[in-house]
Protein backbone atom coordinates (compact mmCIF):
# COMPACT_ATOMS: atom_id res chain seq x y z
CA UNK A 1 0.00 0.00 0.00
CA UNK A 2 0.93 3.08 -0.94
CA UNK A 3 0.93 6.67 0.97
CA UNK A 4 -1.74 9.07 -0.83
CA UNK A 5 -2.94 12.07 -0.10
CA UNK A 6 -6.59 13.20 -1.04
CA UNK A 7 -6.07 17.06 -2.06
CA UNK A 8 -9.75 17.49 -3.14
CA UNK A 9 -13.22 15.65 -3.95
CA UNK A 10 -14.72 16.46 -7.09
CA UNK A 11 -17.88 14.29 -6.72
CA UNK A 12 -19.07 12.49 -3.29
CA UNK A 13 -22.20 10.40 -4.31
CA UNK A 14 -24.04 7.31 -2.57
CA UNK A 15 -22.57 5.18 -5.21
CA UNK A 16 -18.70 5.93 -5.26
CA UNK A 17 -16.64 9.42 -4.79
CA UNK A 18 -14.11 10.96 -7.11
CA UNK A 19 -11.25 12.69 -5.78
CA UNK A 20 -7.83 14.71 -6.66
CA UNK A 21 -4.85 13.33 -4.66
CA UNK A 22 -1.15 13.09 -4.69
CA UNK A 23 1.67 9.71 -3.66
CA UNK A 24 4.47 10.19 -1.91
CA UNK A 25 6.55 11.11 -4.84
CA UNK A 26 4.11 13.86 -5.48
CA UNK A 27 2.78 12.70 -8.57
CA UNK A 28 -1.10 13.88 -9.18
CA UNK A 29 -3.76 11.06 -9.25
CA UNK A 30 -7.66 10.78 -9.75
CA UNK A 31 -8.89 8.30 -7.29
CA UNK A 32 -12.36 6.42 -7.80
CA UNK A 33 -13.70 4.97 -4.55
CA UNK A 34 -16.08 2.34 -4.37
CA UNK A 35 -19.48 2.90 -2.40
CA UNK A 36 -19.01 3.33 1.52
CA UNK A 37 -19.14 -0.71 2.99
CA UNK A 38 -17.51 -2.18 -0.50
CA UNK A 39 -15.23 -4.44 -0.07
CA UNK A 40 -13.45 -3.00 -2.94
CA UNK A 41 -9.62 -0.77 -2.66
CA UNK A 42 -9.89 2.88 -4.21
CA UNK A 43 -8.45 2.84 -7.70
CA UNK A 44 -5.84 6.07 -8.27
CA UNK A 45 -4.85 7.01 -11.96
CA UNK A 46 -2.00 9.27 -12.89
CA UNK A 47 -2.40 12.42 -14.33
CA UNK A 48 -0.52 15.21 -15.45
CA UNK A 49 -0.39 19.00 -13.35
CA UNK A 50 -2.50 20.39 -15.80
CA UNK A 51 -4.66 18.43 -16.01
CA UNK A 52 -5.13 18.37 -12.19
CA UNK A 53 -5.01 22.21 -12.06
CA UNK A 54 -7.92 22.11 -14.77
CA UNK A 55 -9.74 19.69 -12.88
CA UNK A 56 -9.85 22.25 -9.61
CA UNK A 57 -11.17 25.14 -11.94
CA UNK A 58 -13.65 22.91 -13.60
CA UNK A 59 -11.79 24.06 -16.95
CA UNK A 60 -12.25 20.03 -17.93
CA UNK A 61 -14.53 17.47 -17.56
CA UNK A 62 -13.65 14.67 -15.59
CA UNK A 63 -14.86 11.99 -18.39
CA UNK A 64 -12.08 13.97 -20.92
CA UNK A 65 -9.44 13.92 -18.09
CA UNK A 66 -9.85 9.70 -17.63
CA UNK A 67 -10.30 8.71 -21.46
CA UNK A 68 -8.08 11.27 -23.01
CA UNK A 69 -5.60 12.52 -20.14
CA UNK A 70 -4.60 9.63 -18.29
CA UNK A 71 -0.76 8.22 -18.16
CA UNK A 72 -2.36 4.44 -17.49
CA UNK A 73 -0.23 4.32 -14.63
CA UNK A 74 -2.10 3.09 -11.82
CA UNK A 75 -1.26 3.26 -8.10
CA UNK A 76 -3.12 0.77 -5.49
CA UNK A 77 -4.79 2.72 -2.81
Amino acid sequence: MHPITIRETLLNRDDGALVLASDAQERPLVGVSPPTGDAESPAFVQIDRVTMLELERGVVDIHTALTERCSGVVVPG
